[in-house]
């Protein structure tokens, strides 16, 4: 009876073990033949042909679907909608944006509370302006922790600072982290991953779709 006992107890924890470690997989950016995938909670840019990020890899993406090889099995994803266990879905809040002749997303939006066009950079951690800008926003940026940046032309200083509030359309993100570079690149603000990561977005035909949940 104590070896039965034994071998069904250790059963059960191999299969609690197998249970923990499933891969959590969620969508959350979709572009033609790419996607921004949620992982066990990390966020990964994977493309079609591209390496697996713990054993998943992106198979065909456009505007609407994923098709995602999860430990070789091919399953189909949509765009998550998940919520954070709230009794109701709260308001989803999109905006339109149509790209420009020269291939960019621009939009005017706003830095703690004052208006100015912004461009959306996917290729940015971080939401990045000019320091000249940032004088005329109002933005204290020089009591920020002070680095150096390398730009395509050269080595500025620099400043790692917490903006308030950006907010683009309907959506807004309170504490965005920003870096702001002295002279006058980036010519707009560049809208990177500290607020876009709170932001559903897809691309379709010259048209950037973002949403965003609160």
């Amino acid at each position: 009876m104590r070896t039965l006992f034994s071998f069904l107890l250790s059963a059960f924890l191999l299969a609690g073990a197998a249970y923990s470690t499933a891969t959590v997989v969620r969508v959350v950016a979709l572009f033609p033949d790419r996607a921004m995938v949620n992982i066990n909670g990390q966020r990964h840019l994977l493309r079609v042909g591209g390496r697996a990020v713990s054993g998943v890899r992106l198979i065909d993406a456009h505007s609407r679907m994923a098709v995602l090889e999860i430990d070789g099995r091919k399953q189909k994803f949509s765009l998550s909608r998940d919520t954070s266990g709230g009794i109701s879905d709260p308001e989803v809040k999109s905006l339109r944006i149509t790209r420009s002749n020269n291939g960019q997303y621009i939009y005017q939006g706003s830095i703690n509370g004052r208006r100015i066009d912004m461009l959306l950079d996917t290729g940015a951690n971080v939401v990045a302006l000019n320091s000249r800008d940032a004088d005329r926003l109002g933005i204290r940026f020089r009591d920020g922790e002070k680095v150096l940046v390398d730009t395509a032309s050269d080595t500025v200083s620099a400043y790692r600072i917490t903006l308030s509030s950006v907010s683009l359309g309907g959506i807004r993100v309170n504490n965005v982290e920003a870096t702001i570079l002295e002279g006058s690149y980036p010519d707009k603000v560049l809208l990177g991953m500290s607020f876009l990561r709170y932001v559903r977005f897809s691309e379709d035909r010259g048209v950037m779709v973002l949403e965003a949940k609160f």
